[in-house]
């Protein structure tokens, strides 16, 4: 009983709003309907000034014109004997936020051109340059370039001494991924594989290397390393 009773208490409250509303919408379309008349709309300002003309011929026509001078500041004129909506419209670009970038990578093949097959090494130099002392772990992924292969040894060696902080090393086809424990702030890290070119490809394009943090993989950079025999 008590919820009927609340039920219609809420019915009656919108219904006596709603017949406000439309009380206020029918005395505003009395003042501002007219069957004749026009208006002239100046939009001046120190540099530029906007006329619009409104009268019974264009009264249900959307007129838009660009403010051509900004920033400046605009004001808005009105004569004449009709109602006149005017609306202004402001879009800019916020550029998107980039994550700053503590990562950095290059790399650069070296070697003898003068015979097919001869050994290149692949150097490849890591940098961290952030806040913290040192990374999270970090992976490298390198592309090799077209008719290239690569033997790890040099880098699993040094996962055997502990050299350096190579956790792990992963061969397939055309990449190689070296998975590095840490790098410490602000000492790039330099290592080196050896690659063999068992086909000559003509045209070779260069191939990418690209560093990112293990657990957060938006902290990325890329590089491309060229064949230096042309």
């Amino acid at each position: 009983m008590q919820m009927r009773k609340s039920f219609s208490l809420l019915e009656r409250t919108m219904y006596e709003f709603f017949k406000i509303i439309m009380q206020a919408l029918s005395l505003y379309a009395t003042k501002v309907f007219s069957s004749d008349g026009s208006s002239t709309v100046t939009v001046p300002s120190a540099g530029d000034t906007l006329h619009f003309n409104v009268n019974q011929d264009n009264k249900l026509l959307y007129q838009e014109k660009q403010l051509q001078k900004l920033p400046a500041t605009y004001s808005i004129e009105v004569k004449g004997s009709t109602c006149v909506s005017v609306q202004m419209s402001q879009f800019y670009n916020i550029p998107t936020p980039t994550e700053a970038k503590t990562l950095s990578i290059d790399a650069k093949i070296e070697g003898d051109c003068k015979t097919l097959g001869q050994n290149f090494i692949l150097k490849f130099t890591v940098k961290y340059d952030g806040l913290q002392e040192r990374t999270n772990m970090v992976i490298v992924d390198i592309k090799l370039l077209s008719g290239f292969t690569a033997d790890t040894s040099m880098l699993k060696m040094f996962f055997r001494m502990y050299i350096k902080p190579v956790e792990r090393v992963d061969s397939k086809d055309d990449r190689v991924i070296v998975y590095l424990k840490e790098i410490t702030q602000n000492i790039p890290v330099i290592y080196q594989i050896q690659t063999k070119q068992v086909l000559q490809v003509k045209n070779l394009k260069p191939a990418v290397i690209k560093v990112y943090d293990y657990y957060q993989t938006s902290d990325q950079s890329e590089a491309e390393y060229f064949f230096h025999c042309g």
